[in-house]
């Protein structure tokens, strides 16, 4: 066996057009995949920035009661965080400012670089990160 990389992360989301206007208009991640999966009873639209895939998951509103537990399970051990690489924090900084987000932390220099955090959509923490 031999692991090449991550390929997406997934995120079960309960707004999917707030989702994609923030993920897709605000941030800059265009749209690869967007379907419906009949089995999964949900939404499914992959984004892709850079060399990273997003997968939103909208679930259906009333899915079967099987469903609804699969789904509920399936979001034990949710993601922490995600963290966005970004060329230079000033400006994604001011960027990110201008779109009304604040953030919780930073940004913060450290010594190989400057980071900061804020929540978007549904509450998912997100880290932009300049590396010197």
């Amino acid at each position: 066996m031999s692991i090449k990389g991550l390929d997406h992360i997934s995120i079960i989301v309960s707004d999917l057009e707030e989702n994609l206007n923030f993920y897709r208009d605000t941030l800059g991640f265009s749209i690869v995949r967007d379907f419906y999966d009949e089995k999964e009873k949900a939404r499914i639209v992959f984004l892709n920035i850079g060399n990273t895939m997003l997968e939103l998951i909208a679930p259906d509103d009333r899915p079967s009661e099987g469903m609804k537990t699969s789904w509920e399970e399936r979001k034990r051990g949710g993601v922490e965080h995600i963290a966005l690489l970004v060329d230079n924090m000033d400006d994604t900084y001011n960027y990110l400012k201008s779109k009304g987000i604040d953030f919780i932390l930073g940004p913060i220099e450290f010594p190989d670089g400057k980071y900061g955090y804020f929540y978007g959509p549904d509450g998912v923490l997100l880290e932009v990160i300049c590396w010197k």
